[in-house]
């Protein structure tokens, strides 16, 4: 019994040490891409007029709602990893003690060692951690799936991590058409 204790001890102190890097980048990601986003389109409006104002204001909020969106649904979803914790402990043990095949590649993919050390309980990880993280954010997908359906939170906690490289690349670079078309706009406005 210990060492399934000690097995989902690890196991939830890696899923809250990523979840809780992954929700500090995303807030201030959606908070950058708010700015860039909305300075954009302000400077577009002011910049064109007529008919291309009406187009760009339409492209402007579409465009504007994916990339705020994106980094939005990206930080909630991290977020809920680490709001419900104590459920996605209970559910990893319940996995843990019924030997369910998938929760060796449950294991595998979300215990981070660098270097012969692991998470404490607080999540902590060594700083060189960040290189394993990406790495293992990119396999979350393949974890997921109808094996991990009886267990709701975990399969959600799943979702959230293998989905947010995808929605943070979409903010980011919707946010990089939105700054350079910015710019461009500002010198239009000073000629």
């Amino acid at each position: 019994m210990a060492e399934i204790d000690e097995l989902v001890r690890r196991t939830v102190a890696s899923v809250s040490m990523i979840a809780g890097r992954a929700a500090a980048f995303s807030t201030k990601l959606l908070i950058g891409v708010v700015l860039v986003c909305v300075g954009g389109f302000l400077l577009g409006v002011a910049a064109l007029s007529d008919g291309i104002q009406a187009v760009w204001i339409v492209l402007g909020i579409v465009f504007g709602s994916i990339a705020i969106g994106c980094a939005g649904v990206a930080r909630w979803r991290v977020g809920a990893v680490r709001r419900h914790l104590p459920e996605l402990t209970d559910e990893v043990r319940t996995m843990i003690s019924e030997g369910e095949p998938e929760s060796r590649t449950v294991i595998d993919t979300f215990v981070v060692d660098v270097d012969g050390v692991a998470p404490d309980e607080t999540g902590e990880a060594p700083p060189n951690s960040a290189i394993v993280m990406s790495r293992q954010m990119g396999g979350f997908g393949s974890v997921a799936g109808p094996g991990l359906a009886r267990w709701p939170r975990l399969s959600a906690a799943v979702r959230a991590l293998a989905t947010f490289p995808f929605l943070m690349l979409a903010a980011i670079a919707i946010s990089l058409i939105f700054g350079f078309l910015g710019f461009i706009f500002l010198i239009a406005l000073a000629l």
